[in-house]
């Protein structure tokens, strides 16, 4: 019996920390990296390379990568993980000019053909969502189903 409480502890703690199994990864097979890559030209002014591109991963907020427009405008993000991805025009400040996207790379590892424009309301997609998961927690924490601490 001892053994049997050993194993499940040992089982339930690799899960918890990720161990067994990366979010993203089946047994054996790692996805490959991903691209992003697209053109700024309507909406950065010239010289283009001021302006810089990065992408956000939408689950977990995080910046993946970031580079710089090149003299005509494009940009290509090479080597991101596969995920769900906003992609963010900077300006030489780094204030954010306009988004685009979502693109999830874990179904398609390659998007091309990005075409960055501000008149699509991408950022309120990615504010929502981070809302919408902050209430579902906020719900769950308080839940007087929940066991008491």
């Amino acid at each position: 019996m001892r053994t049997r409480q050993t194993v499940a502890l040992t089982l339930a703690m690799a899960f918890a920390t990720g161990l067994i199994m990366q979010p993203g990864l089946r047994a054996g097979a790692a996805q490959e990296a991903g691209t992003i890559a697209g053109t700024a030209k309507r909406e950065a002014r010239k010289p283009f390379p001021e302006y810089s591109v990065r992408v956000r991963n939408v689950q977990q907020g995080v910046i993946a990568a970031t580079v710089q427009l090149d003299p005509s405008g494009d940009f290509t993000l090479a080597g991101v993980d596969p995920a769900n991805y906003l992609v963010e025009l900077l300006n030489a400040k780094g204030k954010v000019v306009c988004t685009e996207g979502p693109f999830d790379l874990s179904k398609q590892p390659s998007k091309t053909g990005v075409n960055i424009e501000c008149g699509k309301p991408a950022a309120w997609w990615l504010l929502a969502a981070a809302g919408a998961a902050g209430i579902t927690a906020g719900v769950v924490a308080n839940d007087p189903a929940s066991p008491a601490r």
